[in-house]
């Protein structure tokens, strides 16, 4: 199947794009039987034209026999395997490379799983390069109790009728017991006997023999003498490097933390197509940039490794490990390295509550009131709101205000006014128009942080508040006005207030009220001087303490809340709340199909009520 976009051919069962993860549309299939027949894999037709002929034969005969059918792990796209499945394929390829080292020709892959599945007695563990244990407690309670949360950890029993022996050792090396013997005499066998490791520990004596007496006495102390060396405790257990790459696949790029027995890194998987990240398919190849089945990147998937010691290892096999870390995410791989096992984990990501982004509906209305319908309204409102969508995410940013002009003051409506204007032009400059600048110009957008954003909102407001002071001066006029809103980006609200206008959340039913009246009746009732009731009649509950154009330095009240879908944000003015207690505006919102009609029904309300003030109101439906 050939790609509309990039024209890269792709399988004809391909969902996305290997080269650049768009979408394929369904071709029609080949109604011949040549045709339905499958295609194997890249990676095995690749590996079938390396084999040997002597190997291709010997595939053949094993084909040819149906109890012989059994899969080769080196074949598999990906290395995840089970804990039986894991050490029998390291067994294999420990014993032909011990046969290479001692001159013997290797056994083929296939060679191997062949004489596997005939013989009908284990591998003899101990030709591994590491300690491998008989079975314990641990291992005895994982049977009757299902798996370990480690499988990597756990290691398989082995059988009295284990006649396979283990390579000789070099000359001069110390002889371990064998299994039966160990088991007789009641001590726990560990099982030696390779070159590499007997190499290392000549190398090491021989070192030792330069060091100073001192040094000598402190490794003899780390050193039990009834235990014989292994990789960890010869050369000890250290860190490694970023930029190390494992199997030619991990590559470290952050150590997160080190123990005695266990390091974590971050490593990047340069082989991510063996596994998606995404949506686990296998069935990618090498040189797949997108998956196939679900259309993710496959190029450089981060993931955890842990890496245990070899002691750690012991230790959860033999059940006495009592500090075990439990993993939380998907073990993906397990592999042995050098005597250490390595688990790469895929950490769980944590579930946004928008999948698909933030979706908002927002309406705004305002209404002089009953008793003063003849005069000017000195409330405005502002609804800056831009929703984008990119690859399926919806991305809002928008800034809404309710500004409440002071009554009784000179030009109220026009102190309004500037307000709601000066925070609109800074805000469509630093908020909105510069993401789009950026994208215009192929220019990746700097994302807002949250101090940031705190900081354009309320540079914003100060601005607002500045040129109010200013006029006033020129004018040797009184004119100022309160303010309440927010601010939307992503899934969070960044709530403003000055004064006694209102900003409440409706969440699950129920009404909370956001900000906190900058007004002589709210310290009142906060000093227990008074009912929170008596705000609607109070007779001084039209005094505030607080508002812009009063003094140059104002004090703006500024919070951030999570926003959850289904959430509803209203700012009203004073001419709301008073008129409409917060048990009706509960309501009329639970009830509202869509935020205009809201906006409608609760001016509407207001004036029923008395309609003694302006009355506005701005309504966010979160979805």
């Amino acid at each position: 199947m050939v790609c509309p976009s990039c024209n890269k051919l792709n399988r004809d069962d391909a969902k996305f794009c290997k080269s650049c993860g768009q979408p394929l549309h369904p071709q029609l299939a080949s109604t011949s039987e040549s045709d339905q027949v499958p295609t194997p894999p890249a990676s095995v037709q690749e590996f079938s034209e390396l084999l040997p002929a002597q190997e291709k034969a010997g595939e053949q005969e094993s084909n040819s026999a149906p109890e012989q059918d059994v899969d080769d792990l080196s074949l598999e796209p990906t290395l995840i395997l089970t804990p039986d499945k894991m050490i029998a394929y390291h067994s294999r390829r420990w014993q032909r490379e011990i046969e290479q080292a001692a001159g013997a020709p290797a056994k083929s892959a296939l060679e191997a799983t062949a004489s596997e599945s005939q013989s009908t007695v284990h591998t003899d563990i101990a030709d591994a390069p590491t300690a491998w244990t008989l079975p314990s407690p641990y291992e005895q309670s994982q049977d009757a109790n299902g798996s370990a949360d480690t499988p990597a950890l756990s290691h398989p029993p082995v059988s009295e009728d284990d006649d396979i022996p283990p390579p000789p050792p070099p000359p001069g090396a110390e002889v371990p017991e064998t299994p039966s013997q160990a088991v007789e005499t009641g001590e726990e066998p560990i099982a030696t006997g390779n070159p590499e490791i007997e190499e290392t520990k000549e190398i090491s004596e021989t070192e030792a023999t330069t060091v100073a007496p001192e040094q000598e006495k402190s490794e003899a102390m780390q050193m039990p003498s009834d235990q014989p060396d292994t990789p960890a405790s010869t050369n000890g257990f250290q860190v490694l490097s970023v930029g190390t790459n494992l199997l030619g696949r991990y590559e470290i790029t952050q150590v997160f933390s080190e123990t005695p027995q266990e390091h974590v890194y971050q490593v990047i998987d340069h082989q991510g197509y063996q596994h998606c990240w995404n949506c686990g398919s296998e069935q990618n190849a090498e040189g797949d940039e997108f998956c196939i089945d679900c259309g993710a990147s496959m190029l450089n998937v981060p993931y955890i490794m842990h890496e245990y010691s070899t002691e750690q290892s012991e230790e959860a096999s033999d059940g006495h490990g009592e500090d075990a870390h439990v993993l939380q995410g998907t073990i993906v791989n397990t592999f042995i390295e050098q005597g250490h096992t390595y688990v790469i984990e895929q950490p769980q990501a944590v579930q946004s509550p928008f999948p698909n982004g933030v979706q908002l509906l927002a309406a705004s209305n305002s209404d002089a009131g009953n008793v003063r319908r003849s005069e000017p309204n000195e409330d405005s409102t502002l609804v800056l709101f831009l929703q984008r969508v990119h690859e399926s995410i919806s991305v809002p940013s928008g800034v809404f205000i309710v500004a409440d002009g002071l009554g009784g003051h000179d030009n109220g409506q026009v102190a309004s006014r500037m307000t709601i204007n000066i925070i609109a032009e800074r805000m469509v400059r630093e908020l909105l128009a510069e993401p789009l600048t950026a994208e215009k110009d192929e220019e990746p957008a700097q994302p807002f942080d949250e101090e940031a954003l705190k900081s354009v909102f309320l540079s914003a407001i100060e601005d607002a508040n500045a040129a109010l002071c200013q006029k006033n001066q020129q004018d040797k006029t009184d004119m100022g006005s309160t303010i309440t809103g927010f601010m939307l980006v992503g899934e969070h609200a960044h709530i403003i207030n000055v004064g006694d206008s209102r900003t409440y959340m409706l969440r699950a039913k129920q009404l909370y009220q956001l900000t906190t009246d900058h007004s002589l009746v709210a310290q009142l009732v906060a000093g227990g001087l008074i009912e929170p009731d008596d705000v609607y009649t109070h007779p001084q509950r039209s005094q505030i303490f607080r508002s812009l154009g009063d003094k140059p330095n104002v004090q703006v009240d500024l919070f951030e809340q999570q926003l959850n879908p289904g959430d509803i944000l209203i700012s009203c003015s004073d001419g709301l709340w008073e008129m409409v207690r917060n048990p009706q505006i509960e309501s009329m919102l639970t009830g509202a199909p869509d935020p205009q009609t809201a906006c409608s029904q609760l001016i509407e309300a207001a004036n029923t009520n008395g309609g003694e003030d302006n009355i506005s109101a701005v309504i966010v439906f979160v979805r």
